[in-house]
């Protein structure tokens, strides 16, 4: 995953470049409306840790932690976000089974997850005014089967997804369509995060997280 200090935040598989950091297959979830520590603490890490605020190249689990993913914690404007490298977002497992991580109405979330223990790759968000979360498989759009499409008053769901189809993120949308089979889940991943970029004002700094200089925070496997 190669992310930039432009608007964009992209996706770029480049494995096997060892860094301090990382480079790919990373998930991302981000949060806006709630304070970073509250909502690190609702995701199950430490307290403890969670105050010190080691970077995380310098990170050394603590073996009575026993995390099952450690990843990096970091900010844009109002937004508070995670990444993380194992087989998915601790958030998006979380939610299945854990209502303290479902945002309120108060809250805004979109989460990235790759998925690498259970195909397709999923996107998720809850947009402010909602007590809920609405997903969409990788190269699908939220609306678009309108039979079981969830309601959007807002039209907030709507625009997202216009960004979605902008970005090439939404395969009934491409132009010219390519085979499905064609496509694979990290050209699905850099389209949704140009989306997101755009739509959402989001940046990560590339250099900080292959350098490995962001916060760590452990995160146990819901």
């Amino acid at each position: 995953m190669t992310l930039t200090a432009s608007p964009h935040t992209s996706y770029q598989d480049r494995a096997g470049q060892e860094v301090p950091g990382r480079r790919a297959g990373i998930s991302l979830t981000a949060i806006r409306g709630t304070r970073p520590k509250d909502w690190l603490l609702r995701l199950g890490a430490n307290e403890e840790a969670v105050h010190a605020s080691v970077p995380y190249r310098e990170f050394m689990p603590c073996p009575s932690l026993d995390p099952d993913s450690v990843g990096m914690l970091g900010a844009c404007g109002e937004w508070t976000y995670v990444l993380e490298g194992e087989l998915a977002a601790t958030w998006f497992l979380a939610q299945f089974d854990n209502l303290a991580v479902v945002p309120n109405e108060e809250e805004e979330l979109v989460c990235v997850t790759l998925n690498h223990h259970h195909a397709p790759g999923t996107l998720a968000y809850s947009a402010p005014g909602i007590h809920g979360v609405w997903m969409a498989e990788f190269g699908r759009g939220f609306l678009e089967d309108l039979s079981v499409a969830p309601p959007d008053a807002s039209g907030m769901l709507a625009s997202f997804d216009e960004a979605l189809a902008r970005a090439g993120a939404v395969y009934e949308r491409l132009g010219p369509q390519r085979p499905w089979q064609d496509m694979c889940d990290t050209e699905w991943a850099t389209a949704i995060y140009r989306a997101i970029g755009d739509h959402f004002d989001f940046t990560v700094n590339r250099g900080d997280v292959e350098e490995g200089l962001l916060p760590a925070v452990a995160l146990p496997l819901p």
